[in-house]
Order: C-alpha cells, then structure tokens, then sequence
C-alpha cells in the first residue's frame, strides 16, 4: 500500500483544516480534537525548549486514514514518543478513519514507515491507551505489545432516569442518594445550576481548583493545579469552539457552593472531568454524590448517549456505571540509549496490576 505520510512539527493553516475536517468524520475522543490540542499546546508546549510536538497526518489514496498527535519529550537528555497532553487528556489515542480495516501486518509496516519518518527518538511510551476509538478497534493497542493499566467505567445511557434508576443503579445505592438528598433539604434550599455566564463561569473555575488543590493538599499530594492548569480549562471558556462544549455545573445549599463540575460536551458524550466539594460539615451528605445524580439525569434530558466517568476506576465510579473498559500502556525501545529507562518502565508495566491485586 502507498500511504501518504505527512510529519508536522507545529500547528499551521494546513494541519488545522486537515484536522478539523478529519475530526467531523473520523472515531476520536474530545482529547484528540483540534480544540482541546490546540488549547493545550498553546498554553504547555509554546515556547517550551524541551519538548515538541509531532502531528503525523496519514492518507491512503488521497482519504485520511488517521491523525497522530505526538509530542517528543526531552528527558534527561532521552527522546520519548508520546501521545500529546498527558497530564491533561484522560484518553491517549488517534483520530481514526470508521472505515479503517487494516490488519496486523499492514499496521505495523505502516508504524515502522512512520518511526523512520519522525524525527529521531530513543523510546516510545504511550499510556493510557482505549482498546476501542468510537466503534473501531485501536490499533495501537490491538496490534502492538500492550500491558493492561486500568479501568475505565462509564453509562450507556437509556432512555429515561426512571428506566437508569431501576435497571443500573443498586437499590440501596439509590435510596442512600434519595436518604442523603432529603436530609441536606433539611438545612434549607438545595438547587442545582448550570452556569452559562462567561465570567460567572470563571469564578466557578477559581473555586473548583481551589477546592481540589485543598484536598489535594489535605492528602499530602503535592501535583496540586497550578495556573497554567488554571488558564487552560478558563481558555475554554474564552474561545468559541467547532465541536467541544464546556460545562460548568454546581449544587447549592441556599446560596453557599457546596460541589462544583467542570465537564465537557463532545460527539454525544458528556466527559465527567473535574469534580470539587465542600466536604467540613457536609461530608456525610455527599454532596459530590447528589451532583453526580443531577448531571447523570441533565445527560438523559438531553438524549446524550455516554455518560463517561473518565480516567480513574475508582470504586464509586463503578457503583454508577454499567459499563466498563480498559485502558493500556505500549513501551518500545529505539536506540540503546533508552534501555535502562526501558527496562525500568517495563517492570513498573508488569508490576502495577500485581501490585493493585495484593491492595484490593
């Protein structure tokens, strides 16, 4: 096959309209969009003299078969391949042709066409890898040595709260939520708002991180949010975008914030993204819980299909979900520069499921 290979080392007018068009068409996550790429790499990777990033755009006569956005990261003077925007993409993937059909072979010899092409690296190491993009089957995961991660839960959603309630949810985890919801009415007007206001939005934002990083804090977990964190989700706000629609929610106790939500819009599938609370004093009524309730019942009025829960299989995900996957990690070596990185990152792969068992 004579693919038509194209590297990019930044974003022009060219690789834009490429995307954009590709992205109406193709299997890809809101993390692969063009906005949220965009947005990202404006805010982490300008200006940034250690790491770039590098589009592959791939066409099989003259059609798009996929898009690949990578970032190369200078670490301790090693070169790593990566999926773009780690920290701030839960699901490490391309955009992909729904027509795309190639076999094992036929992916790899493309991906080894590609590796030559790009510029020159020491290790690959993509993680956080969907087993599936949309309907079609990941390649990158399907046809390349993978190492299972994590779990992932989410909601197919049906047609009616009523129909979710008694068909998903446990019984006794829907009474807990209704119990919780009736004690905290008991402390006086609770109400549910989804603000729209662009400035207004942004307060919300300033009190959401605040929220986490106070948490975060109280965990000893030093990653805390810091202010470019804080810029690119507010720049979200800011731009209008082609498909990506941004949804800051709250629950109120009279006028007092008590959770906040910062979620995404995308293909029909609501992105349960950053999520806060006021737990002094409010713990034992959840408000997470309730807000999560409210966002799950928004999701149905709308007629949004997945109602999807994101990076993280943390137990209280599963307890809403009825529908789970996995995600995977794919190290390769390039030069022998990257063996002893390699090596370790191998065995850390192998470990981390053992690991998880022995704490479960």
């Amino acid at each position: 096959m004579k693919y038509e290979i194209k590297v990019f080392s930044e974003l022009n007018i060219e690789l834009k309209a490429h995307w954009q068009n590709f992205e109406v068409i193709s299997h890809n996550y809101c993390f692969q969009s063009y906005d949220w790429f965009e947005n990202w790499a404006r805010n982490f990777r300008d200006n940034d003299k250690n790491n770039s990033i590098c589009i592959v755009k791939v066409a099989l006569e003259s059609k798009i078969l996929c898009i690949l956005p990578f970032e190369i990261e200078n670490k301790k003077n090693l070169k790593i391949l990566k999926w773009a925007g780690n920290k701030h993409a839960d699901y490490m993937s391309p955009l992909i042709s729904k027509d795309f059909n190639l076999n094992k072979i036929e992916f790899i010899n493309l991906w080894k066409k590609i590796i030559k092409l790009i510029p020159k690296v020491d290790l690959i190491y993509f993680n956080k890898q969907p087993e599936y993009i949309g309907k079609v089957k990941n390649p990158f995961v399907d046809f390349l040595k993978n190492y299972k991660d994590s779990s992932t839960y989410y909601i197919a959603l049906p047609r009616s709260w009523k129909e979710y309630t008694t068909q998903t949810l446990k019984k006794n985890f829907h009474i807990q939520n209704l119990r919780k919801k009736k004690l905290l009415k008991k402390l006086g007007k609770v109400s549910f708002k989804i603000i729209k206001d662009v400035n207004e939005k942004n307060k919300y934002i300033d009190e959401l991180i605040k929220q986490k990083n106070t948490r975060l804090s109280s965990q000893k977990i030093q990653k805390l949010f810091d202010k470019k964190d804080l810029n690119f989700y507010k720049e979200f706000e800011k731009n209008i975008f082609n498909g990506i629609k941004t949804q800051v929610s709250a629950l109120l106790l009279n006028s007092e914030l008590i959770a906040i939500h910062w979620g995404v819009i995308y293909k029909n599938r609501f992105y349960y993204l950053l999520l806060s609370m006021k737990e002094k004093n409010l713990g034992k009524f959840s408000p997470g819980r309730l807000l999560i309730a409210l966002l799950v019942r928004w999701s149905l009025s709308k007629k949004i299909e997945i109602f999807d829960f994101t990076l993280g299989d943390e137990s209280y995900k599963k307890s809403w979900s009825n529908r789970s996957s996995f995600l995977f990690n794919h190290i390769q070596l390039i030069s022998w520069r990257g063996f002893i990185l390699y090596f370790l990152l191998k065995i850390k792969l192998i470990l981390k499921p053992i690991y998880k068992k022995i704490l479960k």
